[in-house]
């Protein structure tokens, strides 16, 4: 009996370390990452003298990315104009 629930604390913590790993790559990697588009966003803007916070603002509420897709978008057709 002693055996089984040993094999139950270890199942049962082997299940902790894999929801940290699953929180870890599904939150945690894709915030830096989001930290890192809107820190370049904002250098960006701030080099094409376009408004730089609202940018960063737009990227950083916007989900899944599309605040950047939209930025790289404004940012081509502000480049062809140069």
């Amino acid at each position: 009996m002693i055996y089984t629930l040993f094999n139950i604390y270890s199942i049962y913590s082997d299940l902790n370390f894999l929801i940290a790993l699953l929180l870890l790559i599904f939150l945690l990697i894709p915030y830096i990452v989001l930290i890192f588009i809107a820190i370049w966003v904002y250098k960006d803007a701030k080099k094409k003298r376009i408004n730089a916070a609202v940018w960063v603002l737009i990227v950083w509420i916007t989900p899944f990315f599309i605040g950047f897709i939209r930025y790289l978008i404004f940012r081509k057709k502000t480049n062809s104009n140069d």
